[in-house]
């Protein structure tokens, strides 16, 4: 049996990349143990391949594969040498001499290397390349990036412009609540570790040439004559979102569809120009038809902005060309690895892109799976069966992923693909034919993006009608590493082995069977109760037996940074009981703040105007119970509520007043409440089995005391009947 040696090679670098999963990926400081694992795992590898290998490819010697192995080792070392570092970043090279600059307000000038975005009715976003930071007294050159958010949306930026903008800089602190978005990880990721919040724009100057002008063109052009919305949306398709300003609704809706695929500049919008291309010159001699070909995606590569996905669809299609050129077949799969390769060397971090990595699963599963499921759709039209074959192929392999990182399943995303699909194609190939006019005859341009806009509003209907249906969108229980492994090993047993091939449909069946049972048990064998790390007031989740009860929720801002973000990752899509304490926090106590979660009860304290649909008034010592969860509450004032799972007592105290009549005791319990709330002589007086301070510990009198938690340094706080109250907060690391 034969091997491609240099695939092999190549993936013994993808390989030691892909094991820094095992010290969290993007880590400036492993620690000896992680150090330890990655390489007894890359041993342990190379011993068992050369081992095993030999014995079925012939031409595979132990040497050679230990070669591999070393490859694997120094790719660990090349990711951890480009592994961003806070000492090593020029913006706090300069803080360190110069700590005014967090203190007090400075200006700051650059250029604007990323569309903007806007955030929300005030606000837009954007990366910036720093060149100069400015103070009252003296200003001083430096390089670096910077996230910044600017206060001003009716100023408009775009991209390569020069801007001088007078603000805040600031280095954002880890995320206390794990499924939180965790910004400062964020800004690691992308080669920064600071941010610049700006109210005043004080000059802006725009290039004359280059592609961003040509790119605002060909926008310009779709927005003539539809509206911003649509235009937006249609830029998107041939461009891809980072490339466009696209509103958040119309993002947010193509998400729930399932349709993200189509908004991100990928190997399908590289595939359709490049096919097209090749299509109109076919009667050309082979070398012009590589040239333009060579062009097209160099042209794409620039418009599009070096995307990641179009980088690795651009190398593929040159693969190709190549091989138009010198009349050769390719191998589909060891191009796809050494493309992979080639990007990898190019930024070894990518391969903790979710990007990147759903590109090429797509494309695998495209070269792997397209085919056999056409074998099993032979009996219908082969258009039809192709249609039908794309989604299917590509979601299988994505899908395990998606569900490890987002919790969420669009449920009617592969149906729905496949009605869209020759629409999806003509919206994209008449926004590409209508932005290359336009950039000579804008006006024509914009008469065929008007006419594609009758077809991209019924899209837009559809779509819209699609994630309107019942259980559109499945929050589903987060998957453990060793349960992806599982999943992703049956499924390459099906496609690499002959038996496997043999028992594909028990397999697959088994294989969704698995997912699915994964998913249940824990949704359905969860028990906890999760307290947020927040300032004031006490926000907390309890889960039994596939009950939960939320109770407060403060803000609108936690609501939709944390507290949706958790009910995706732990698998709730019902909420049996939403219980707000504060009657200030009415106004979030509405069913339309979860718009993708089931409120099934909701109980609020006072009366207020106007009471929300299946809301009902908590009354004293009014007992209300969930399976194994009960709650009551046992005084308004200080307002305490009593919380029970398991037979564990949980105390929820509110503010409390000078003249307030005492409280009853809850020594066998947990107490949750804001530090202030508490002083020495409640504290004897309640003394609870452990106690959670939503807030922080300084200058506390019970700060040094080991039975207290505090939010602010513990960051969120769990209780489990096996490990009782722990901080899962993540660890905090000084890149």
């Amino acid at each position: 049996m034969n091997i491609n040696r240099g695939a092999l090679l190549c993936l013994g670098y993808v390989l030691g990349l892909f094991l820094t999963c095992l010290w969290g990926g993007i880590n400036a400081n492993p620690t000896s143990l992680q150090w330890g694992l990655v390489l007894g795992a890359i041993a342990v590898l190379t011993g068992c391949a050369s081992w095993i290998l030999p014995k079925y490819f012939f031409q595979l010697r132990s040497p050679f594969l230990l070669i591999t192995g070393l490859i694997a080792l120094l790719a660990v070392g090349y990711f951890q040498l480009r592994t961003p570092r806070l000492s090593a970043d020029p913006v706090f090279q300069l803080t360190q001499t110069e700590p005014a600059l967090l203190k007090y307000p400075v200006e700051i000038s650059g250029t604007v290397i990323s569309q903007p975005r806007q955030k929300s009715t005030d606000k837009q976003s954007f990366w910036l390349s720093l060149e100069k930071i400015k103070t009252q007294f003296e200003q001083f050159p430096t390089k670096g990036k910077l996230y910044v958010t600017l206060n001003e949306v009716e100023k408009t930026i775009k991209v390569d412009n020069k801007v001088s903008l007078k603000g805040r800089l600031y280095q954002p602190k880890s995320a206390k609540n794990p499924w939180s978005f965790d910004f400062s990880k964020y800004l690691q990721k992308n080669n920064t570790f600071f941010g610049f919040t700006g109210w005043e724009m004080m000059s802006s100057q725009s290039p004359q040439i280059g592609f961003s002008k040509i790119r605002e063109r060909m926008i310009n052009v779709h927005q003539k004559f539809l509206n911003h919305d649509q235009g937006a949306l249609l830029s998107s398709m041939v461009l891809g979102r980072k490339a466009v300003n696209l509103p958040e609704p119309i993002y947010d809706l193509w998400v729930k569809a399932g349709l993200a695929y189509t908004i991100a500049a990928s190997g399908f919008h590289v595939s359709l120009l490049l096919g097209c291309t090749l299509w109109l010159i076919k009667k050309k001699p082979k070398k012009t038809q590589f040239l333009v070909g060579i062009s097209i995606l160099f042209f794409y590569i620039l418009l599009t902005g070096f995307q990641p996905s179009v980088l690795r669809a651009a190398l593929m299609g040159v693969a190709g060309l190549l091989a138009l050129v010198l009349d050769r077949a390719v191998k589909p799969l060891s191009l796809l690895l050494l493309t992979a390769t080639i990007l990898l060397l190019f930024n070894p971090l990518w391969i903790w892109d979710l990007g990147f990595q759903l590109s090429f699963l797509a494309t695998f599963g495209l070269l792997t799976t397209l085919e056999p499921i056409q074998q099993k759709l032979s009996s219908i039209p082969n258009a039809m069966a192709t249609a039908i074959a794309i989604p299917v192929a590509a979601s299988i392999w994505t899908l395990p992923l998606i569900a490890l990182q987002f919790n969420v399943i669009a449920t009617y995303s592969i149906p729905l693909s496949i009605l869209l699909a020759l629409p999806i194609m003509i919206v994209s190939l008449g926004g590409m034919i209508s932005g290359a006019i336009g950039l000579f005859i804008p006006f024509l341009g914009a008469a065929i993006a008007y006419i594609v806009g009758f077809l991209l509003q019924g899209m837009v209907i559809l779509v819209e009608k699609v994630v309107e249906l019942p259980a559109s969108n499945l929050s589903i229980a987060s998957l453990h590493w060793s349960q992806l492994a599982i999943i992703y090993g049956v499924m390459l047993i099906i496609w690499l082995t002959p038996w496997g091939k043999r028992q594909s449909k028990v397999l697959g069946f088994g294989l969704f069977i698995l997912f699915v049972g994964f998913l249940t048990f824990k949704h359905y064998n969860t028990t906890k109760i999760t307290v947020f790390a927040t300032k004031n007031q006490p926000i907390l989740v309890a889960q039994t037996a596939g009950k939960s009860i939320i109770i407060n929720a403060e803000k609108k801002d936690i609501i939709q940074f944390s507290l949706t973000s958790y009910l995706r990752r732990a698998g709730i899509n019902k909420i049996n009981a939403f219980v707000e304490l504060n009657p200030e926090n009415l106004s979030t106590f509405k069913p339309e703040v979860f718009p993708d979660f089931e409120i099934t009860k909701m109980f609020v304290l006072a009366n207020p105007e106007e009471l929300p649909q299946k809301t009902q008034i908590l009354s004293t010592f009014e007992l209300k119970r969930f399976n194994n969860l009960r709650f009551q509450l046992l005084q308004e004032t200080p307002l305490l509520l009593e919380l029970k799972l398991d037979n564990q007592a949980f105390y929820i105290l509110g503010d409390r007043q000078t003249d307030d009549p005492p409280l009853i005791d809850i020594s066998k319990g947990y107490l949750i409440t804001n530090p202030k709330n508490i002083d020495l002589q409640l504290w004897e007086t309640l003394r609870p089995q452990q106690a959670i301070a939503i807030g922080s510990r300084r200058d506390h009198f019970l700060a040094p005391n080991p039975i207290v938690y505090w939010t602010e340094e513990d960051g969120a706080i769990q209780w489990t009947p096996k490990q009782g109250l722990i901080s899962v907060a993540p660890e905090r690391s000084n890149p």
